[in-house]
């Protein structure tokens, strides 16, 4: 099967029109796509060009990729930017001795392979509950990300407008996680527009997840953990992410736009001192979203993990809104490859750095027409809203709105007319590189559902079985 490396060599051989440079390094070719035998890849047009310029210039590529039966070139409207794929051609040249990372959690893919009882079901039409839930079970924050999507959502606490933080009430968490077990919700992850450790019941909310036998995880800054109840969050979470973006203490402040790098690396420290005391089998990472202002804290970060004792990093393109009001990189993300690679030579046995590649290199284009992927995950806010995720928190919502769970169970929102009506929207209506975000939540899956999702499951099956016998870590956080 082809590669995006071999792709790229063969745009690199193709110039543009009436000039000598070719359409990687002139920043023409915005992305590329692989799923099988499938390519896609994304071109832009300046406002100055014609069409009949860029027909000349898919043929072009048409001609170069000629033994590829399915290929499909998408054209957006942008200026040029330049952008390096060079640095992806130097990447087939590593050195023998290059470190392979050990994903043990299929962070760059999707683990549906491992629920196709439930893609059956969904394939017949019928009304699945969905496999995973991201949470959010406080409305605000006690940072102001410059990649957060809830800031520009205008979500409540430091940063914004809205001062007054909102707590989702105890008993409709604690009732949402019962309903969400009962009709077949594998794992339900803490993350949402604010930072949930602020909930004053945060402990005994994580407990109860414990205690009905709930996979539950966390997403969190880092600030609010409490070294006297370390093992109550090892002992209640499958894992615990630390959302750090920066590896110095100037980038810190410039992009969570607080001073606290201190103290998040101590809790994480003293997390990762506590998992081993305990033998706790609850994994500990930190998670960076790479911006504009960031890419150089790469590197210093990757080494800033594997000394803080935690077992992985993992880098991630920035999501942005369908209008870039987060001014997320795109070319830039191929101009930093050999950043991204050299980070990834600090994995060790013990800890691994892991670059999601399919989503750094696809140019925050997606190669599907349709969303398929909130029937299997579902985004609730931290005022108890549900959403099919949450990218609709704060747009469209009277459109989007399924329910809230503090005016109505969990389980009677899934099982209500309005939840499979907005689902249907979301499938017939939405236009997922008009009116969704790059890279999203439910990106791997909706990849997945949308190339093989007509296929019998057991030929994805019999395609994919020595893949499905490599079975990850946390299988239900699909």
């Amino acid at each position: 099967m082809i590669t995006e490396i071999e792709i790229g060599r063969k745009l690199s051989n193709i110039f543009e029109n009436f000039s000598e440079e070719n359409i990687v390094n002139s920043g023409r070719v915005q992305g590329i796509n692989i799923y099988k035998e499938k390519i896609n890849i994304l071109i832009a047009k300046k406002k100055s060009e014609n069409n009949q310029e860029i027909e000349i210039i898919k043929k072009k590529i048409t001609n170069s990729l000629a033994d590829s039966e399915n290929l499909k070139i998408d054209v957006i409207e942008a200026e040029l930017k330049k952008s390096d794929i060079v640095h992806l051609l130097n990447m087939s040249k590593a050195s023998e001795n290059e470190k392979k990372v050990n994903d043990k959690w299929n962070m760059d893919s999707h683990k549906l392979f491992w629920h196709l009882d439930r893609v059956e079901a969904w394939q017949r039409g019928e009304k699945v509950a969905p496999l995973h839930i991201d949470m959010g079970i406080s409305s605000g924050c006690n940072m102001a990300c410059t990649f957060c999507y809830g800031v520009i959502q205008n979500r409540d606490g430091f940063g914004t407008n809205s001062k007054k933080i909102f707590h989702t009430p105890v008993e409709s968490v604690k009732q949402t996680f019962k309903d969400a077990k009962e009709i077949g919700v594998k794992s339900i992850a803490l993350i949402g527009e604010g930072e949930n450790t602020l909930h004053p019941n945060f402990h005994e909310i994580i407990s109860y997840g414990k205690e009905i036998d709930l996979d539950l995880s966390l997403a969190t800054n880092g600030i609010r953990i409490d070294h006297k109840k370390l093992d109550i969050i090892l002992e209640s979470l499958k894992w615990i992410r630390f959302n750090i973006s920066a590896g110095t203490k100037e980038t810190f402040q410039k992009i969570h736009r607080v001073n606290q790098m201190d103290r998040v690396l101590g809790n994480a420290r003293a997390l990762a001192k506590r998992k081993k005391e305990i033998n706790s089998s609850c994994v500990i990472g930190f998670q960076m979203v790479v911006t504009k202002e960031n890419m150089n804290d790469i590197v210093p970060l990757s080494k800033l993990g594997r000394e803080c004792g935690v077992d992985y990093f993992v880098v991630k393109p920035c999501s942005d809104t369908f209008d870039s009001r987060l001014d997320s990189p795109k070319g830039e993300y191929i101009e930093a490859l050999e950043i991204f690679k050299e980070a990834e030579q600090y994995s060790t046995k013990d800890y691994s750095v892991n670059i999601k590649w399919k989503k750094v290199l696809n140019g925050g284009w997606k190669d599907y027409t349709a969303c398929h992927g909130t029937q299997f995950i579902l985004g609730l806010s931290g005022r108890g809203d549900v959403f099919p995720c949450g990218h609709w928190f704060n747009e469209r919502r009277d459109e989007f709105l399924m329910g809230n769970i503090i005016e109505k169970s969990f389980k009677e929102i899934w099982q209500s007319k309005r939840y499979w009506e907005v689902q249907e929207k979301i499938r017939k209506e939405v236009n997922v590189n008009k009116h969704c975000e790059s890279n999203c939540r439910q990106h791997y899956i909706n990849r997945f559902l949308f190339h093989e999702g007509k296929n019998n499951t057991k030929e994805i099956k019999e395609d994919y079985k020595d893949h499905i016998l490599k079975k990850p870590d946390h299988i239900n956080f699909i």
